[in-house]
C-alpha cells in the first residue's frame, strides 16, 4: 500500500524498483549494480516488517511524483533507531524536485503515517541551519521548532494530539 499526497506517491519499494533503486540511492547517488540494488530493496523490505504500531525501526519511501509514479524524486521517512516510539523524519529529495512544496507535502503525510498508522506520540526533526527550505518545509508539514543544537541547527518536533482534547 502507497501513501499519497496532492502531487506525490509514497512508494514501498519492490523487486520491481531494481533499476530506479539503482538509479537512485543512497543519497549521494553513486550508481549502484543490481545486487547491491537488491541488497538495499531487501535491508528496507526487512524494516517494513518490523515497523509495528507504536514502534518504527525503519521506514523508507521512494518519493514519486503522480504524473511520473516510476521515477523515484527522492526518499523520505522515519527512523527508529534513536528512539522507535518517536522517531525521526527525513527528506532527501534530488535536487530537480526541491522549493516546490513536494518536502511538505511528504512531512504533512509522514506525520499523519505516525499518528494514523503507527499511533505514535511524537515525532523530530532537524536540519542544517544553512537549509531554510528543509525548516520551512518542517514548519509548514506541522512540526515546530523548539530549539537548537550546539551548532545551531534547528530542531523540531510534532506532538500527536489526545482524542477528545484541544
Amino acid at each position: 500500500m502507497d501513501y499519497q499526497t496532492e502531487g506525490l506517491i509514497l512508494h514501498f519499494i519492490t523487486a520491481n524498483d531494481l533499476s530506479e533503486i539503482a538509479r537512485t540511492w543512497p543519497a549521494d547517488h553513486h550508481p549502484l549494480s543490481d545486487a547491491e540494488a537488491q541488497e538495499a530493496i531487501a535491508y528496507m523490505r526487512g524494516n517494513y516488517a518490523r515497523n509495528v504500531k507504536g514502534r518504527i525501526c525503519h521506514l523508507c519511501l521512494a518519493v514519486c511524483g503522480k504524473e511520473r509514479p516510476g521515477t523515484i524524486m527522492g526518499w523520505c521517512g522515519l527512523d527508529g533507531s534513536r528512539n522507535p516510539a518517536e522517531p525521526e523524519i527525513f527528506i532527501l529529495l534530488d535536487e530537480a524536485y526541491r522549493n516546490q512544496g513536494y518536502g511538505t507535502q511528504c512531512v504533512r503525510e509522514l506525520l499523519r503515517i505516525a499518528v494514523e498508522d503507527y499511533s505514535l506520540s511524537g515525532v523530530h526533526g532537524g536540519c542544517a541551519k544553512e537549509n531554510i527550505a528543509s525548516a520551512r518545509a518542517m514548519e509548514k508539514g506541522g512540526m515546530v521548532r523548539y530549539g537548537t543544537e550546539d551548532n545551531g541547527d534547528p530542531l523540531f518536533r510534532f506532538t500527536a494530539k489526545e482524542k477528545g482534547r484541544k
